[in-house]
């Protein structure tokens, strides 16, 4: 279909997919899709050098026309030819799950890292080459965008890949091309049904990474404590570990005795792995699952117990339970909690740690699953003693209505409703006394607010400090 003489020839100087973001000299894949024939004009005006296809070419395109039978494959095999297979020279690994990927990622990175690995990292927070970080804007890029990614990896002496990948991603064949050495499974819990539908469809798209693009020789690592996670063990056949918090069994890697859970951290012992207790300073049940899962993996493919110590030890993760305040016995979370099932575990999480009243600030995403929204108002009632209602990222739907929509789940009246978000924020941080806990749902890393289609700067962290210096 595609190959190096071809594009050669072409005088091919990059690759695209998306008609807004065509340079000139580039060879665009036009994805079949409503309106292709706008699109792949609008590519050809921008500079493209010929269109890959599975059409007939538009009627008067002054650029060559390449058609295929499946762009999709024509793409991977271009990305293959022009990037020089780079994935082929990575040792790639992925985490998958509803909550979790991100602190299992940063975990995964720094125990490579301290294991004197260079590391790429793929996530929700940023995109990493070694040292040199920046700002993610997908979970799991493009498929484009991903073979650019690689490529710049391994030109900067990367030995290995950390990605956390999406639902999305998986169903949407992005991830075509990399054969990944280790798979992660952390749990699925309702999230994305705008998209999947059904949670069967979701765990379908997720099971992706262990029955489609898991290495033969690869290993999986699956929390078993998650009813998906044991359903997907005791169905898959490659090598695969099972991970129990609880203690279930058919669990290889398990804690020993007590896990000790403060606001300092987790202190438990694996001696499946190590004779000494493992200590971190990531506090939470959640935390828990996220570091057991790690460790597991770490073990499976050979990472020495020096270097899953240091890593457990130096390892922060913006926006994931993070401490943005704890003077004067008052205390302020912020986490990315935008679930229900991920809303419950930090609440229970701060009210296990809280000696007096816990209150959470929360609202929900504009232009996504709205069935969560009851459930998470629901959770807020039950676990909080109060919350206060207010926008998270609306988009264009209005505010009000997504603040109602999480009313629908409340029967009491432990709640107010402050819809801009800030105010929420000051005024929640204004009524903490000695002993209270603050929880901030919902943003997390974020540093923006979307209103409509604008993105606005605002940060969770920024304000709930500069409300404190207030109080």
């Amino acid at each position: 279909m595609i190959s190096e003489g071809l594009m050669q020839k072409l005088s091919v100087t990059g690759l695209c997919d998306d008609s807004r973001r065509v340079k000139p000299g580039n060879l665009f894949f036009s994805i079949p899709a409503a309106g292709y024939e706008e699109y792949a004009r609008n590519a050809v005006a921008a500079g493209a050098v010929a269109v890959v296809g599975e059409e007939p070419a538009p009627e008067g395109l002054t650029a060559k026309w390449i058609q295929v039978a499946d762009v999709r494959a024509a793409r991977l095999e271009a990305a293959k030819i022009f990037y020089k297979d780079p994935f082929a020279k990575l040792t790639c690994h992925a985490v998958t799950g509803t909550n979790g990927k991100t602190t299992s990622a940063f975990l995964m990175n720094a125990m490579l890292e301290s294991a004197g690995h260079k590391v790429a990292l793929l996530g929700t927070i940023m995109n990493k080459i070694g040292s040199s970080a920046v700002p993610a804007t997908l979970t799991t890029p493009g498929l484009l965008d991903l073979f650019a990614f690689a490529a710049k990896a391994v030109n900067a002496g990367c030995t290995d890949l950390v990605m956390e990948t999406s639902s999305h991603s998986l169903h949407q064949g992005r991830v075509a091309g990399i054969s990944f050495k280790s798979g992660l499974f952390s749990n699925l819990t309702q999230d994305h049904l705008d998209y999947h539908k059904t949670m069967d469809a979701y765990f379908e798209a997720k099971k992706l990474l262990f029955t489609k693009y898991l290495a033969s020789d690869g290993v999986a690592i699956i929390n078993i404590d998650d009813v998906h996670g044991e359903k997907l063990f005791n169905d898959l056949t490659v090598k695969s570990v099972a991970v129990s918090r609880l203690g279930k069994a058919k669990a290889f890697v398990k804690p020993e005795g007590e896990v000790k859970n403060t606001e300092d951290g987790l202190e438990f012992k694996l001696p499946m792995i190590a004779s000494e207790k493992f200590e971190t300073p990531l506090c939470g049940d959640f935390n828990v699952d996220n570091v057991l899962l790690v460790l597991a993996w770490a073990n499976a493919i050979g990472v020495s117990e020096l270097a899953m110590r240091a890593a457990l030890a130096s390892v922060r993760v913006p926006g994931r339970f993070e401490k943005v305040w704890n003077k004067n016995g008052k205390h302020v979370i912020v986490d990315y909690a935008h679930t229900p099932d991920a809303l419950e575990r930090v609440l229970n999480t701060a009210r296990s740690l809280c000696r007096g009243a816990l209150s959470v600030v929360f609202g929900c995403g504009g232009d996504r699953d709205r069935t969560k929204r009851p459930i998470m108002g629901h959770i807020a009632e039950m676990l909080a003693d109060k919350a206060w209602l207010t926008s998270d990222n609306p988009r264009t739907e209005n505010p009000s209505d997504i603040i109602s929509d999480v009313r629908a789940g409340m029967t009491t009246k432990k709640f107010e409703v402050v819809e801009d978000r800030a105010e929420a924020i000051a005024r929640a941080c204004a009524a903490l006394q000695d002993g209270d806990w603050l929880v901030i749902a919902g943003k997390g890393h974020e540093d923006y607010q979307i209103v409509g289609k604008t993105k606005h700067h605002f940060d969770d962290r920024e304000e709930a400090v500069k409300a404190m210096e207030k109080c």
